[in-house]
């Protein structure tokens, strides 16, 4: 008997994506009043993380995904326009405290979400944690040269130096070209993403996705288990047998607990579905916990 499907992307995920458009956001605001075209070209730095950030084994996401990848390319190589523009005809607004404020709280969102999600891939999967690790690089060189960029400017406005002045479309020019090789290389897995599900998905090793739902009371065997990989995301699928005498609503919090399990332990876990049917062994039926009596509730035989 079916008791439920489970068919829900990891909201983990969607978290870090929101958070980091919000950090695109204020880095978009910043640039703008502050006068910052570096600032401004970091923000599409941080809307390329948001949209790797977002995770879905749906195929229609994916091609969303590479829609907005695109859409970054595009924005990257304007800035890039624009930036050499400024170099060749002088700078235009002159850099202020908005700027640097903006920069300030992007920064203090981004470096804590990057720790945060750093260490929790670290306790799960080391691996998984050194790739999030790499792909963090070219955002944190991005921010580096932001910052050396808009000090420069502020210190040649100070100092009445108006070389420095160009600094900050220096920098945008080279902020620029990392977003440019960030959004290519996004398109580029996400088209590799695409062909794997036309081609099949590549099978992941079942044990430790077994040993952590086996783990859960009233799991009296874990049936089967399938564990399918794409791109970044696992896919996982199972069938549990628990003791008959369980009640439909007992088995559906089963069912709801061993998909919350595996999502938290798992990050790379974006949707479980879970089936549950009742196990036939022979009377007694063998338990790892000691059932109430269901009284005139219905059981997952009847």
């Amino acid at each position: 008997m079916t008791v439920r499907q489970q068919d829900s992307g990891n909201s983990t995920g969607w978290t870090d994506a929101c958070l980091l458009g919000f950090t695109a956001l204020v880095k978009g605001v910043g640039g703008w009043f502050g006068g910052s075209q570096a600032l401004l070209t970091d923000a599409l730095n941080s809307v390329a993380d948001a949209v790797r950030g977002t995770r879905s084994p749906r195929h229609s996401s994916l091609w969303i995904k590479i829609l907005l990848a695109a859409l970054v390319l595009v924005g990257a190589i304007e800035a890039s326009i624009s930036a050499i523009g400024q170099l060749m005809n002088g700078p235009g607004q002159t850099l202020n405290g908005w700027a640097v404020a903006a920069f300030s709280v992007a920064v203090v969102i981004g470096e804590g979400l990057f720790v945060w999600g750093y260490r929790r891939r670290l306790r799960q999967d080391r691996e998984a944690a050194i790739r999030y690790a790499a792909e963090h690089r070219i955002s944190l060189y991005a921010s580096m040269l932001v910052a050396a960029g808009m000090a420069l400017s502020v210190a040649g406005s100070g100092f009445d130096i108006p070389l420095f002045a160009y600094a900050d479309p220096a920098a945008s020019l080279l902020v620029a070209i990392l977003v440019i090789v960030k959004a290519l290389r996004l398109m580029s897995s996400f088209f590799e993403s695409s062909s794997q599900k036309g081609a099949g998905l590549k099978m992941v090793d079942p044990k430790p996705f077994i040993e952590t739902v086996q783990r859960i009371q009233g799991v009296i065997e874990v049936r089967e288990l399938k564990a399918q990989e794409s791109l970044e995301t696992v896919t996982v699928e199972l069938v549990l047998s628990v003791n008959p005498r369980m009640t439909v609503k007992e088995a559906e919090e089963i069912a709801q607990r061993s998909r919350d399990l595996l999502m938290h332990r798992f990050v790379r876990v974006v949707d479980v579905r879970v089936r549950v049917e009742p196990y036939h062994a022979g009377y007694p039926y063998k338990s790892n916990e000691e059932l109430p009596e269901s009284g005139e509730q219905p059981t997952i035989v009847q």
